[in-house]
């Protein structure tokens, strides 16, 4: 009889293991998968108020396209989020905006630094090309690139949902300006894309990410002012 109890208790005390082992194993799976998702809301509301402080290689024959460099545009994930790091990684987010890109048809408003900033980089911000002009030059081309995928500083990752005539804003300067999409173009990835503009008559925006769901092309995405 006390062998039959003493089986008995240690059978309980098996299941209370394995039930206690297997709501641990539930919570770090809730964990993992919540952790993105947090990451971006909190990242979202650090952009909110960073906006709310700034408002109170491809070679072409034609010498009119701009050639740009394009070293960090990755489609990323939430497990591979640090493609391509920068050299150098600043330990503190410490910077304002000069402006913020928005695109009501997907939902994108996010801010942009300085293009001499060390935190102009895609693995912090949506980054300005080296070679880009800003919004208020004439007739300039204001280039920005970033991420896709769905890690949280995959900020271009809904482009691909664009269709021509959407709009895009940039406010820049207190001032405005407001983009028509006009071009969509696939190039393969070579670190440079040749951005080919139909009128450079007018002041343009371009957008470059990594192409959804194909791991060699990237897209660039051509507005102009309307």
């Amino acid at each position: 009889m006390q062998v039959l109890n003493q089986r008995k208790k240690t059978k309980r005390i098996s299941k209370s293991q394995l039930l206690l082992i297997g709501s641990f194993l539930v919570f770090i799976g809730v964990v993992c998968i919540s952790w993105n998702h947090l990451k971006t809301l909190r990242e979202q509301i650090f952009e909110d108020v960073r906006i709310q402080l700034l408002d109170g290689s491809i070679d072409t024959s034609d010498n009119k396209n701009d050639n740009v460099y394009t070293p960090d545009v990755e489609n990323i994930d939430q497990n591979n989020q640090q493609t391509n790091p920068p050299s150098e990684k600043p330990k503190k987010k410490n910077y304002n905006y000069i402006g913020y890109l928005e695109i009501s048809r997907i939902g994108l408003k996010r801010g942009f630094v300085d293009k001499n900033s060390k935190y102009n980089d895609v693995n912090y911000n949506i980054m300005i090309a080296s070679n880009s002009n800003y919004p208020d030059e004439k007739n300039g081309n204001f280039i920005l690139m970033g991420h896709s995928g769905d890690a949280y500083i995959s900020y271009f990752a809904n482009l691909y949902k664009l269709n021509m005539g959407n709009i895009a804003k940039v406010t820049y300067k207190g001032e405005v300006y407001k983009y028509k999409l006009v071009k969509i173009e696939e190039q393969p990835k070579t670190g440079m894309v040749a951005i080919h503009r139909d009128n450079y008559n007018t002041k343009a925006l371009t957008l470059i990410t990594c192409t959804k769901d194909n791991d060699t092309t990237q897209t660039i995405y051509i507005f102009e002012l309307v």
